[in-house]
């Protein structure tokens, strides 16, 4: 990632999350492990009002099935009109034998937050990201890894990121595993 003269770069350990805003501070935080990578996510979504998008590999429970986050994402399906959440998913094996919280709260919402099967051609993607709106997010680039950056305004980021999941959305389905645990 580039960075321009206005951004700086801060180490997430040292970091205070709660005073990022999205649209607003332009600090790209260095993430570290996991607890930052579960807190970040938070953040970003609690401050979303339009849109997330997520690009995951299997939904990663121990970032993404936890309550704070579940609840982030329920308030801002439900506050804030129009608003979604698009969730794109490489393996959906480990999500449909262990369940997810994310899984059943799309089921209840089904209008506002969808899953999809990522398509046979971007599997090897390793990857993942969440976009918040224009202009926040969280990349990792070993989706096995909880090493990456973020930052809560970065709409060239963003955009770069969401022009990739839009192309992969577009050729995306839910799968047979998928629908049967929306039934």
């Amino acid at each position: 990632m580039m960075k321009t003269s206005n951004e700086n770069s801060i180490a997430g350990a040292s970091a205070d999350f709660d005073s990022l805003r999205l649209g607003v501070d332009r600090d790209t935080v260095k993430l570290a492990g996991s607890d930052e990578v579960r807190a970040l996510t938070v953040e970003l979504a609690c401050q979303a009002r339009r849109t997330l998008l997520l690009h995951t590999f299997d939904l990663e429970a121990r970032i993404y099935d936890r309550q704070p986050f579940i609840d982030a994402v329920s308030a801002l399906v439900r506050r804030y009109p129009g608003a979604c959440f698009d969730v794109l998913i490489q393996d959906v094996e480990r999500v449909v034998k262990d369940g997810h919280r994310l899984v059943e709260l799309a089921r209840r919402l089904g209008s506002s937050i969808q899953i999809r099967h990522c398509p046979q051609q971007y599997r090897g993607y390793c990857g993942t990201f969440l976009l918040a709106d224009d202009s926040g997010y969280l990349y990792r680039p070993q989706s096995s890894r909880y090493e990456g950056l973020a930052s809560f305004n970065n709409a060239a980021e963003v955009s770069r990121l969401g022009k990739y999941f839009r192309e992969v959305w577009e050729h995306s389905d839910t799968n047979m595993e998928l629908r049967r645990l929306y039934i």
